[in-house]
């Protein structure tokens, strides 16, 4: 099967400089140019997320990067993409391999899916691009207000492009390419202060196949028991969530907007033919909020989508009921993550999650009936909560015998903690499985005592006899055994790992 990825993934730049109007040499500022034929080149660089050692990986594939890579690849330009979230946190580094991609333009990725930069990291990675004579634009799947935000937070960066970040950053750089000054619909820049263009409304349909040949795809991986056994590659049927939970990443994202099914087949069958892809997840925060959508796109795949595509997703208790998990699991869906969080009431009002927790059993046990692997996410520290609670929300989940269960700590930026708690680490990226300060309600004592309860957790949900006796089950019945030992091992290390507090 064709793997993206190689030196094209890590920024090897090619000879000549398109859009130069005379030679260039590192260190100086760029003279202005005017793109030959309106095409240039652009160089994406992701962040590192922490600048102090050691390096830590991300798990998930930088999806809005790529397809930013591929809105402007398609328009004619030459892209460079340089994801140093794999390779360095040396700001040095940073700047020389970006001087050495010998771009018009460098687009500084603010956030990508499921991840967020530390502001200090941008605000010296703009600062230092900037100082090397980079012109430079920052890139974000944003809302308006946040996207202003982050110009406040970033002085060394002069513009901004947010919203549907590949519709922007496609204008943006045409723009640019023509002679204007960037001010296009979904950028930011500086004025007397902080001015936007708002983006009008865009259709998703629109954009591209995410550019993957970009990505070091094999570098990035799934939890195991989200994994069939190859290389998953994600695929986002919508974007945004309408749930305004306050610890997830989408809450500084634009609104809720979904694709046709029409274009996620598309899609599906595009993944296939280029990279013989048959493992996706479905990366949507919330599969199925739209129930007739699902229904169809569950309808309609096995006909029209590629043979044999395995895939799984995540999605709410509230949101699914027998008849559609019937569907998705004939559809090809073997796993379905349910992000409970809790099964406190009060926590999960005071965490906005709006989530009945009288809906959890009964859909973890309709998705077991229809065949599906179930696996639930809780969360440790949320307001209204103590460890007297997480421990009754842990009995219960236990009682419902999930396939699997993964806890996390709650992480977040200072300046969006809730009432009724405080954080308790400095902005944190290289441990855990999110970004962000640690954060916990009053009744927990501290970190340490988190990351204690988390251990317990693992321990006490993995290591039940009752459990290693279902596993092994599962695993002779499935007929596949060699292939699933190797994903228990690969599970069972993961746990380790997270119940240390240490990155995958």
């Amino acid at each position: 099967m064709p793997t993206p990825g190689g030196d094209r993934a890590h920024g090897t730049p090619a000879a000549g400089v398109l859009g130069c109007t005379g030679p260039w040499r590192p260190g100086a500022r760029r003279r202005r140019w005017i793109g030959y034929g309106n095409a240039v080149r652009v160089a994406l660089v992701l962040p590192p997320t922490t600048l102090q050692p050691p390096l830590s990986r991300p798990r998930h594939a930088p999806h809005y990067t790529a397809v930013v890579a591929a809105a402007l690849r398609d328009a004619g330009h030459e892209v460079v993409l340089q994801d140093q979230t794999l390779r360095t946190c040396d700001l040095q580094r940073v700047v020389d391999d970006a001087v050495a991609a010998r771009a018009d333009l460098v687009l500084l990725v603010h956030n990508d899916y499921n991840r967020e930069f530390s502001t200090d990291v941008l605000e010296a990675c703009a600062a230092a691009l900037g100082e090397a004579g980079l012109d430079v634009a920052g890139v974000g799947r944003l809302a308006e207000e946040p996207a202003r935000t982050a110009m406040e937070r970033i002085p060394s960066l002069g513009r901004m492009l947010f919203g549907e970040p590949e519709f922007s950053a496609r204008a943006y750089v045409a723009d640019r390419a023509a002679g204007g000054d960037g001010r296009v619909e979904g950028s930011a820049w500086r004025d007397d202060g902080v001015q936007l263009r708002a983006q009008s409304a865009v259709d998703l349909d629109d954009g591209p196949i995410p550019a993957w040949d970009l990505v070091d795809m094999e570098r990035y991986g799934f939890s195991p028991h989200q994994q069939a056994g190859d290389l998953v590659y994600p695929v986002l049927a919508s974007r945004g969530c309408p749930f305004p939970c306050f610890w997830c990443e989408v809450r500084v994202r634009p609104g809720w907007a979904t694709r046709s099914v029409d274009a996620v087949i598309g899609e599906l069958n595009e993944l296939h033919r280029r990279w013989g892809v048959t493992s996706v997840f479905i990366a949507d925060p919330t599969f199925a909020i739209e129930r007739d959508w699902a229904l169809e796109f569950c309808a309609r795949l096995p006909s029209e989508g590629p043979a044999g595509l395995r895939w799984s997703c995540m999605s709410r208790t509230d949101r699914v009921d027998l008849e559609l998990l019937q569907a998705m699991k004939a559809a090809g869906c073997f796993n379905v993550l349910f992000g409970i969080e809790s099964l406190n009431p009060e926590a999960l009002r005071l965490s906005r999650k709006n989530l009945d927790p009288a809906t959890v059993g009964p859909a973890v046990a309709a998705a077991k009936g229809a065949g599906l692997e179930t696996i639930v996410s809780v969360m440790i520290g949320l307001p209204g909560d103590s460890p007297a609670k997480f421990e009754q929300t842990l009995t219960q989940v236990i009682a419902m015998e999930p396939d699997f269960a993964q806890f996390f700590v709650v992480q977040i930026a200072e300046d969006e903690a809730p009432e009724g708690g405080r954080t308790v680490s400095e902005w944190d990226g290289s441990r855990f499985d999110f970004w962000g300060h640690v954060w916990a309600a009053d009744a927990f004592e501290s970190k340490e005592q988190l990351l204690a309860l988390r251990r317990a957790a693992f321990k006490r949900f993995y290591l039940r006899p009752r459990y290693v006796g279902g596993r092994v089950a599962a695993m002779a019945r499935s007929g596949a055994v060699g292939a699933q030992l190797v994903r228990a091992a690969r599970g069972g290390l993961l746990a380790l790992k997270l119940a240390r507090g240490e990155r995958p």
